[in-house]
C-alpha cells in the first residue's frame, strides 16, 4: 500500500468511504475481488477501481434527484411516499447527521 485515506467530516467521523492506493495493478485487483461485497459489522462493502470524475461516464438522461432539510424522523418509508408518486424508485437513501 502506498497511500490510504478514509473520507471524514470536519469532525474526524468516517464518511463511509475511502482510497487505498496500491503498488501495483495486481494488488488493486486482488483486493477488489476478496473484500467487495465482504459483510464489515451491519453493512456490506463495495470496492471497485477508482475512476477520476472526468473519466466517469456521465448521465445522459437526469433520473437523480436531491432533498435536503427533511424533518429529523423521516426515514426511507416516508421518502417513498413523498417521491414514490413520481416514478418508480430504483434506489434511495437517508442520511442522517449525528452531530
Amino acid at each position: 500500500i502506498l497511500s490510504c485515506k478514509v473520507a471524514t467530516d470536519a469532525n474526524g467521523k468516517s464518511r463511509g468511504h475511502g482510497f487505498v492506493h496500491y503498488e501495483t495493478e495486481e494488488a488493486a485487483k486482488q483486493a477488489i475481488e476478496r473484500v467487495n461485497n465482504m459483510q464489515i459489522g451491519d453493512k456490506q462493502v463495495e470496492v471497485t477501481s477508482f475512476k477520476k470524475r472526468s473519466d466517469r461516464e456521465t448521465a445522459t438522461v437526469f433520473t437523480n434527484i436531491y432533498a435536503k432539510n427533511l424533518p429529523d424522523d423521516f426515514d426511507e418509508e416516508k421518502l417513498t411516499a413523498m417521491f414514490g408518486g413520481y416514478g418508480t424508485i430504483t434506489s434511495s437513501c437517508v442520511l442522517e447527521d449525528r452531530a
